[in-house]
Parts: structure tokens; C-alpha cells; sequence
């Protein structure tokens, strides 16, 4: 449900980018009735607060098929229809082949993930490749293109976002009883524990540490834009200024997700964000 609603806003914001707004407003309103499901299944349109160690929040309420499957079928016919307009539309294609070149070789240099890396003909997926939920429990198809520009990076989430859809079908058929929360007691505190997901745009990465009380001790996160971002001067090189914005824009980019590191003082509440230079002088200390 999170890669279906994420590709419909990119699919979105990608043609208001280049001032295709007919098209931006179709992809929202698809996009309006996944977030009323989620927000139905978790009671939150985002920041959803289901995941829990040891399992999740909440189980699924009894009515879920009933609800979900007829709003998916619309979904997906709805998003067809805008999928046909993309791939049919000749001015579109011209606009994006050929523009926002990343190079395979340049896309394994800058260790870009996911649609990013897709598109630029990686077969990276860590549902596939390295499995954690029910995922290996799913039949799934990782959507790989060969053009290395905006416009394979466009088909790879047309693909992922209809493939997803197939996925949330799957999922819903194959949910089995049982409880949603595993047993556990204490655990043990200053282990570490390291994860990888398949995001809808890359890769995240979660390191943490246990503390006593079965409380965090240290946690850290990389998101796939931070990777991602630094592929942009080898895509922007040699292009026009007018294809800046949605070259940039054909990374999905989140840029709060780059900040490093940001400083809470408990007693003033006051948040400090360390600068790089900040940060290398008290490595040095």
C-alpha cells in the first residue's frame, strides 16, 4: 500500500514538473482513496505506528478483505488508464528519453538504490534479494529497464506500481491466523541489531542497539535518498538548465532525509543540526 500511494505521488509531481497538471491532478485523486485504506487499517494516512518489536500493533480488522479488494480493483483500473496516457503520449516520451542520463557504470559508482538503480539496469531489490517480512512468500516480478534515463526510471515505477497492487492482492489472500506479537522477556541490553528494507524509493538501512530496560540505547537509519542524491552531478552533466528540476525530481528525492544529525538539549528543548565541519572538529577532540 506505501509503494502504491508513494509511485502515484511521484507519477504526480513528475508531470508537474514538466507542466503536464492534468495528469499530476488524475494521479492524486487515484492516489486519495490508498490513503483513506490506510488510514483504515492503521488510523493514520502516514506515520503509520503498526510496526512493533516482536510484531505489529494491530491485526487486521475482520471486514478488511471486503474493503480493500474493491477499492484496490479500482485502483488499479483507474491507474491503467494513467499508465496508457503516459506510454501513449509521443510529446511526453520526447521529453524524458534521453534526458537525466545515469550511466550503469556511474549508477553502481554512486551506490544508488532502488527505482534509481532499476532503471539504470541494476537487478537490485532487497525483497528479493535479501528477504525479511513475508516476502518470500510473495510472487513478485523486480522491474528492471535499460534506458538509464528519466523515462526508464518513469517505467520502472509504472511497472513497481502495478506489480504492487498484484502483491497487496497476494498478501490479503495468503494472510494466515494467528497472533500478531511474538513472546519476549528481557533483552539483553548493548546488542546490535542491523536491517534492511525495500522502501518505494531505495534501500534503508537500521542499525540499533539495545539499552537496559528494554529501552533503545542507539539508533541509527540511512535512507535511500542520501545514497541516491549524490548521483546528481554525473546526471546533470552537460544538460540543460530546463531539465534540472525534473531530473532531480526523477530521484523521488526526500531531503530531510539527509540530515545527519540534529541535537535535542532535554532541559531547553533547543535543536541544534551539526554542520559536516562541526562534526569532523569534535571527531578530532
Amino acid at each position: 500500500m506505501e509503494r502504491i500511494h508513494s509511485h502515484l505521488l511521484w507519477i504526480g509531481l513528475a508531470c508537474h514538473f514538466i507542466g503536464f497538471d492534468t495528469l499530476f491532478m488524475q494521479a492524486w485523486r487515484i492516489r486519495e482513496p490508498v490513503m483513506w485504506l490506510t488510514e483504515y487499517l492503521t488510523g493514520n494516512r502516514k506515520t503509520y505506528g503498526m510496526n512493533k518489536i516482536g510484531g505489529v500493533a494491530r491485526d487486521l480488522p475482520a471486514d478488511a478483505m471486503e474493503r480493500i479488494l474493491p477499492v484496490i480493483d479500482k485502483i488499479e483500473a483507474e491507474a491503467v488508464r494513467v499508465v496508457d496516457a503516459i506510454l501513449e503520449d509521443s510529446s511526453l516520451r520526447a521529453r524524458l528519453e534521453g534526458v537525466g542520463i545515469l550511466s550503469t557504470e556511474d549508477a553502481r559508482a554512486y551506490c544508488v538504490i532502488g527505482p534509481t538503480a532499476r532503471g539504470s539496469s541494476l537487478d537490485i531489490d532487497a525483497r528479493r534479494d535479501h528477504p525479511f517480512a513475508a516476502y518470500d512468500e510473495l510472487d513478485f516480478e523486480v522491474c528492471v529497464e535499460k534506458g538509464c534515463d528519466i523515462w526508464a526510471r518513469t517505467l520502472v515505477r509504472i511497472r513497481e506500481l502495478l506489480e504492487s497492487i498484484k502483491m497487496t492482492r497476494q498478501a490479503l489472500k495468503q494472510m494466515p491466523d494467528g497472533p500478531v506479537m511474538a513472546d519476549f522477556g528481557e533483552i539483553k541490553p548493548y546488542q546490535i541489531g542491523v536491517s534492511s528494507v525495500e522502501a518505494p524509493r531505495g534501500e534503508v538501512h537500521h542499525y540499533a542497539v539495545t539499552g537496559p530496560g528494554n529501552r533503545p540505547f542507539r539508533w541509527r537509519v540511512r535512507a535511500p535518498s542520501y545514497n541516491n542524491l549524490q548521483s546528481i552531478p554525473a546526471m546533470l552533466r552537460g544538460a540543460v538548465i530546463a531539465d534540472a528540476p525534473i531530473s532531480v525530481g526523477s530521484l523521488d528525492p526526500c531531503f530531510s532525509c539527509t540530515e545527519r544529525m540534529s541535537v535535542i538539549d532535554v532541559d531547553s528543548g533547543e535543536v541544534k543540526v551539526y554542520k559536516r565541519e562541526e562534526l569532523l572538529a569534535r571527531k578530532k577532540l
